[in-house]
């Protein structure tokens, strides 16, 4: 496995933003911030679309894109963003992978929504059938 590393939200955090192999990428759960100038887009559905940008990112890093995620798990931090963040969802993700989301605590303060996400390049063979 390879690191493709990226500015973090927290000095000295201990994980990777993102690993990834021949086939195979695992992107660190990431918010809609511009991690650069620590900052986190204002509303709701910007972070969301920041966020994805951020993936997108990571992924592009490591010879993926975001049509090659087959998992992810969202976590969003309240109810009331639930709507909201689909909807963005729903608009700027250009495939359908399987899914988890969760409504729970985000550690960043402000942070509305999070996502980790696997992908799995195109250029990737077909897992064997059983």
């Amino acid at each position: 496995m390879q690191i493709a590393d990226f500015p973090l939200p927290f000095p000295r955090a201990p994980y990777s933003r993102a690993m990834f192999d021949n086939d195979w990428v695992f992107v660190s759960g990431t918010i809609g911030m511009d991690y650069t100038a620590q900052e986190l887009a204002p509303t709701v559905q910007e972070q969301t679309r920041l966020m994805l940008r951020n993936i997108s990112a990571y992924l592009a890093a490591t010879g993926a894109k975001l049509e090659d995620i087959v998992n992810y798990t969202l976590i969003i931090d309240s109810m009331e963003h639930v709507h909201p963040v689909i909807e963005v969802l729903a608009d700027e993700l250009p495939c359908k992978p399987t899914g988890t989301a969760m409504i729970a605590g985000i550690a960043y303060p402000g942070a509305h929504v999070e996502m980790q996400v696997i992908a799995r390049k195109q250029g990737g063979k077909p897992a064997a059938s059983a």
